[in-house]
């Protein structure tokens, strides 16, 4: 008898095992990878003062890093999160939080980057903070970036980073990691999944 339980057991281990590697797989294919885990609280500068990821709980949050001197990587991710708001229902879009946070601190003062977001989506905020700070919830986020001089230039440098739009859901828990070639159609589909 012992060893038949010992038998289900492993062979619904190895189902639940299985179940999960194959949607991580389709997952991947489609251009989202499931990473629940990693990411995680923080606390930035907005022109209305401290603003934190907690305060949006309830709501799912989209998220981009990125900077607004940035020549075309950051405009066309913003845009596709315009878009993507923009195929929600009123009732979908009142669910979600956009946010725009700068790895540009030196450039990017609190109320220009808020100004910048809103510029995609007036439900948008930017956010920004000293660079200790962006540093940590770049780490938190896996997101690497770099100052890249530019010689004989007026803007001096560029910052060179990740392209990836996060989804957080209602709970704060970073759900989906979209990369840069992700449609609008395909992030809201991601956001749909994620609301209740």
């Amino acid at each position: 008898m012992n060893k038949h339980k010992s038998y289900y057991f492993w062979a619904l281990l190895l189902c639940f095992v299985g179940g999960l590697w194959i949607l991580q797989s389709e997952l991947k294919q489609s251009g989202s990878v499931l990473i629940p885990g990693n990411g995680g609280e923080f606390t930035l500068a907005s022109d209305r003062g401290d603003i934190s990821l907690s305060d949006f709980k309830g709501k799912v949050v989209m998220m981009y890093f990125g900077y607004m001197s940035c020549p075309d990587v950051c405009p066309t991710a913003l845009l596709v999160m315009g878009s993507s708001m923009n195929m929600l229902t009123q009732q979908q879009a009142e669910q979600v939080q956009g946010i725009f946070i700068s790895l540009d601190p030196d450039r990017d003062s609190p109320v220009a980057i808020n100004q910048y977001a809103r510029g995609f989506n007036e439900s948008f905020i930017g956010l920004t903070g000293r660079k200790t700070v962006i540093d940590q919830v770049a780490r938190q986020y896996k997101v690497v970036y770099k100052k890249t001089p530019l010689k004989n230039s007026s803007i001096g440098y560029v910052v060179d980073h990740t392209s990836i739009t996060y989804l957080v859901d209602q709970d704060g828990v970073l759900q989906y990691s979209l990369p840069h070639n992700s449609t609008a159609e395909k992030i809201t589909e991601s956001i749909r999944a994620l609301l209740k």
